[in-house]
């Protein structure tokens, strides 16, 4: 064109020549200029006769095929690629924008409510040419709370979870598959389902253990050895779904505390023989009424008493104290309870460490006064520590004595 203006300029004239060409403006990428032609050339033409290279992507206007008239004012406005996501779906746009904002405002997209990925602001050379755009929702969730309704910009129903349940795991489900796209008004069914331990503690019943002892009388038995129960502990794993157990297995168990064996001594010693008590002879009646008989008698029944005083002050200075007991006729609960313990023999010590008729140890005897009456109970009377006795059964019950008051069905 260059030389063709040359020519028309050498051959008609100059006024001629300038009064047959065009003026045109140019803005290419916002730089302007102005150029005049003298001929008919199309926008391509002249674009590509001014060394400008449009791109593909490129918006120019009017276009390339448009012949240039003159005043003509030719636009070569860049314009960015973009890929804008929308709920997962891609949509490719060109834009002349140059943030995230504007590129949306250009497409003619409402974003109201949507969450945004880069922010609006963002320069489009930072997007690097992906922008996300996740619209707000309604939907309904149904589950272990009940039903409620939520406005939420996310893109999944897992997503949605998230965001407004607040206490969603990652082993909560749903009535479809986390990862589906979230659809505006849908309602999903959501089931917690957990998986964690429980642990629980359980009681090992210890063993009974029995051995003779040839120093307790037979019939006789004493605990040597309190049985103790031991403990173990359990873990279970467990999977509850909206807080109901539905599977529960047994992991581990530990023991934490051994039992302890009961002792329980059984007496093999023989009782002694009883002897058998002879009944007094009467004499005849005549004997009776005599003088001489009833001074006798009288002199033997005084003589009996003085022999029972002796007696008794021979016990009561034994025990090491004069205190009296109350009185305990005989044939009752205490006989019974005496003759399963020791046979009957009120002052039993056959070095067991247990007492007297009614086996008492000595911390028990003397813990319930029976130092009042002597240092161990089988050196005190039948009334005394049948008196001690009831203090002790008062305080602890017919359990004191369990194995005999059982077998005698006091308890």
């Amino acid at each position: 064109m260059a030389a063709a203006t040359v020519c028309v300029v050498a051959v008609g004239g100059g006024g001629t020549a300038f009064a047959m060409s065009n003026e045109t403006q140019l803005t290419v990428y916002g730089e302007e200029s102005s150029v005049r032609t003298f001929a008919q050339p199309t926008v391509g033409d002249l674009l590509e006769a001014q060394g400008i290279q449009v791109k593909d992507t490129d918006l120019v206007v009017p276009g390339l095929e448009e012949p240039v008239t003159d005043g003509m004012e030719i636009q070569v406005v860049q314009r960015t690629p973009v890929t804008v996501t929308v709920d997962g779906v891609d949509q490719e746009l060109l834009t002349t924008g140059d943030t995230v904002a504007e590129a949306l405002e250009e497409a003619d997209y409402d974003a109201e409510g949507a969450r945004i990925t880069p922010e609006p602001a963002t320069a489009l050379t930072d997007a690097e040419g992906q922008v996300e755009v996740v619209t707000r929702k309604t939907v309904t969730f149904v589950g272990q709370y009940g039903q409620d309704t939520f406005e939420v910009s996310a893109l999944t129903v897992g997503e949605a979870m998230e965001m407004v349940l607040g206490d969603i795991q990652d082993t909560d489900t749903a009535d479809v598959d986390r990862d589906t796209l979230l659809v505006d008004g849908a309602t999903h069914s959501i089931q917690r389902v957990r998986e964690g331990e429980r642990t629980e503690t359980e009681a090992i019943p210890f063993a009974t253990e029995t051995v003779e002892d040839d120093s307790l009388l037979e019939g006789t038995t004493k605990t040597r050895t309190e049985g103790r129960a031991g403990s173990k502990e359990k873990v279970f794993a467990e999977t509850t779904v909206n807080g109901e157990v539905t599977e529960s297995e047994l992991v581990s168990e530990t023991v934490v505390t051994e039992p302890v064996t009961e002792v329980v001594v059984k007496g093999t010693k023989p009782k002694p023989v009883e002897k058998p008590v002879e009944k007094p002879v009467e004499k005849p009646a005549q004997e009776k009424s005599a003088p001489a008989e009833r001074s006798g008698s009288s002199s033997s029944r005084s003589s009996e008493r003085s022999s029972s005083e002796s007696s008794e002050r021979k016990s009561s200075k034994s025990s090491g104290s004069s205190a009296s007991a109350p009185a305990a006729p005989s044939g009752s609960v205490w006989d019974r309870l005496a003759g399963c313990e020791s046979g009957g023999d009120w002052s039993i010590n056959t070095g067991n460490g247990y007492y007297g008729g009614l086996q008492f140890s000595k911390s028990t005897w003397l813990g319930f006064g029976g130092g009042a009456y002597a240092s161990t109970a089988d050196q005190a009377s039948r009334a005394q520590q049948i008196d001690i006795a009831k203090k002790v059964q008062a305080s602890q019950g017919w359990g004191a004595w369990p194995s005999c008051t059982s077998k005698l069905g006091i308890r």
